[in-house]
């Protein structure tokens, strides 16, 4: 109630996941109209007066505005709307996200919905990603011990997708400003994704697939939330060395597979290592999986890098300890060993005492690839 004298029921029921009441002729027809007002006091509510949202779509796009008369749910369409217009709605999303962290719960998740929807009606150029940082402050203040047990699953599941719309922007083994700006907000609403409710995930996806397409389809929506739930290294580096175009697979909990015509298999299963660092051990290897060829096997458990090299019919067995700042990733950047302090065990063709152990820890009773079914 407290939230609804502030701005509105309409408003208040779009925060919470609610679907509007079945005898409007319009959905949404009450959150579409905004009209302005630069100076922005000290409310959520925008108390403006000129612009509105619909008039500029119809303007641009005939076809767009007779969608909306006819009953058909549809964003306002900002991508041919003047510069000025589209920057007022740009300011407009910065101070709600400036201003959330002051907010009650429903009001915060308000502002997380309203900057969806922003993005999604093209506030912005596609090529700008200026809005992935106010989105991912905004999921951030939802971070808050103020919220109500009973709305938990609307909080989680408007996490998950705001998750998940930045996940799609944020490359997994390069360290962008997008990674960033999604490692911090699943870091701060990773706890609250257990609660996701698929039925609030189908709410706050709604009109949002023209924009961003199979991001916010459910399915890819939940498996983000399973990911930042599980905090699995080895899943994270699937997806970031497939990015890469590597056609990699798990063998089990601890152990990648990636295969392919390779050079330098051990520079390739080096690559892979590095997409898990900071799993406590892992290992990977690079083949052709074939059985046959060159193949390496890399085991990573901080601070020993085990490296297994056979190009050469006998297999070189290698040892780094890896210290500071320097890590299997950062190897696999500098395409070498070069940097890592190598430590002697011997001959190397001969497996030493801590090769051993970490592969009976890997559960292996040998180096050699496993040879894989296509």
């Amino acid at each position: 109630d407290e939230c609804a004298g502030h701005v509105g029921h309409p408003l208040t029921r779009f925060a919470l996941g609610l679907p509007l009441p079945t005898d409007i002729g319009t959905p949404f027809q009450d959150l579409l109209p905004v009209s302005w007002d630069e100076r922005f006091i000290d409310d959520i509510e925008a108390a403006l007066d000129d612009d509105d949202a619909e008039a500029v779509a119809a303007e641009h796009d005939p076809e767009a505005a007779g969608a909306e008369a006819s009953g058909t749910a549809t964003l306002p369409d900002l991508r041919q709307a003047d510069q000025e217009v589209r920057r007022r709605y740009r300011r407009w999303v910065e101070r709600l996200v400036a201003l959330a962290p002051h907010l009650g719960p429903p009001e915060r998740m308000l502002v997380v919905r309203l900057t969806l929807w922003t993005v999604a009606a093209g506030a912005w150029p596609p090529a700008h990603t200026d809005w992935l940082p106010l989105l991912s402050r905004a999921v951030r203040a939802l971070n808050r011990n103020d919220l109500p047990e009973r709305i938990e699953p609307q909080v989680g599941s408007l996490a998950a997708v705001a998750l998940a719309v930045l996940r799609s922007h944020a490359p997994r083994y390069e360290i962008t400003p997008e990674t960033i700006a999604f490692n911090e907000a699943s870091q701060a609403v990773g706890h609250l994704l257990p609660a996701v409710d698929s039925a609030y995930v189908a709410e706050y996806t709604a009109l949002l697939d023209t924009a961003f397409g199979p991001a916010v389809d459910q399915a890819a929506v939940l498996d983000v939330a399973s990911d930042v739930v599980q905090d699995d290294p080895l899943a994270d580096a699937v997806w970031s060395l497939a990015e890469k175009g590597r056609d990699v697979h798990r063998h089990g909990r601890l152990l990648l597979h990636v295969t392919g015509r390779f050079s330098n298999p051990a520079l390739v299963a080096l690559e892979a290592v590095g997409a898990a660092e900071d799993a406590p051990l892992v290992g990977a290897w690079a083949d052709s999986g074939s059985g046959r060829g060159a193949w390496a096997l890399v085991v990573w458990r901080r601070p020993d890098l085990i490296v297994v090299d056979a190009r050469r019919p006998i297999p070189l067995w290698r040892h780094y300890r890896l210290t500071g700042l320097v890590g299997p990733r950062a190897l696999a950047a500098q395409r070498g060993f070069e940097s890592a302090t190598s430590v002697p065990h011997g001959p190397r063709n001969q497996p030493f005492e801590l090769a051993h152990q970490v592969l009976s820890d890997l559960g292996l009773v040998g180096p050699r690839p496993p040879q894989c079914e296509p």
